[in-house]
């Protein structure tokens, strides 16, 4: 099952939408638009800390809520970055990464709708 592969854990995430997949779906549905990377990148472009460090802190809160944790991880690392005061040049690396992560999250999110609108009973 493509849930399984460590980019989004579904159990827990569904548990946490109180079993409701619908709303989950929505839940994602918004989060995998494009401009919450793009704030990113843009505070990044701009070289703007403070924007950057609240978009990152956006992205890392809502992915953590919503268990999409190759996100959460990614954007907790950079997160730390930034308000360590790390120059921007030296992130370039890590912004791919959490653009790889995104991205593929969303990808992975899109090829298997179905499957978690299927997905069976939750636990509690």
């Amino acid at each position: 099952m493509a849930w399984d592969s460590g980019i989004i854990n579904l159990d827990d995430a569904i548990t946490r939408a109180i079993g409701r997949k619908e709303l989950y779906k929505g839940w994602l549905d918004s989060f995998f638009k494009d401009e919450n990377f793009i704030s990113v990148e843009e505070a990044f472009d701009n070289k703007d800390y403070e924007a950057a460090s609240g978009a990152l802190h956006k992205m890392k809160g809502t992915a953590g809520n919503l268990s999409v944790m190759v996100v959460f991880s990614q954007a907790d690392g950079l997160c730390e970055k930034i308000r360590a005061g790390e120059d921007f040049n030296s992130l370039a690396g890590d912004l791919n990464k959490l653009r790889d992560s995104f991205y593929s999250a969303k990808k992975m999110y899109n090829d298997n709708i179905d499957e978690l609108l299927s997905y069976g009973e939750i636990k509690f």
